[in-house]
């Protein structure tokens, strides 16, 4: 049986995540409580855990058969991120599930979030900044773009479809 591993509301007022590393590789075996993947959000970094993973017949959890959404990916809360299962199992199709979400969360929306490309990885689901909003960046990358008195849009717009990184902040104060 496939499993879908989404992105959990793990704080009430969650409503995305970036996928950080991918700690599991497809092929890798997966059992309850594995690291999958990190997930960035505005307030904090974790590691998501697989959990609640069905056992089969000789009592593993199963394989990470599909990473469904790249590194670096910036995804709504419910987003199927990845599918494990049993070598065997035939893997569904969850590309229009994970699009029909982005639909439903871009018309909840007052301003329309812009994504660059809607397909699955490994091509990119990233959303593209929009004029005006709040800019994707680490809490470290805030920390020192404050302390050396620079902007983050200035920054974004140097380094687009990107969350910033403490490293990108210090590079550009270097360029």
């Amino acid at each position: 049986m496939i499993t879908r591993i989404k992105i959990p509301q793990a704080f009430e007022n969650m409503e995305e995540a970036t996928i950080g590393k991918w700690l599991k590789s497809e092929g890798d075996a997966v059992e309850n409580g594995d690291a999958l993947c990190e997930l960035i959000t505005e307030k904090t970094t974790f590691d998501l855990p697989a959990e609640y993973l069905p056992l089969s017949d000789n009592g593993a959890a199963g394989v990470l058969r599909r990473v469904v959404i790249a590194e670096k990916s910036i995804v709504p809360v419910g987003t199927v991120i990845a599918l494990v299962g049993d070598l065997n199992d035939e893997l569904p199709d969850v590309e229009q599930e994970n699009a029909a979400l982005l639909e439903k969360r871009q018309a909840s929306e007052s301003t329309p979030m812009l994504i660059s490309d809607v397909s699955i990885a490994p091509r990119n689901m990233a959303s593209t900044p929009v004029a005006g909003s709040r800019v994707r960046a680490t809490p470290a990358a805030r920390r020192v773009a404050k302390e050396r008195g620079l902007s983050l849009e200035e920054i974004a717009a140097a380094l687009p479809a990107k969350v910033l990184t403490e490293d990108d902040v210090i590079n550009f104060t270097a360029a």
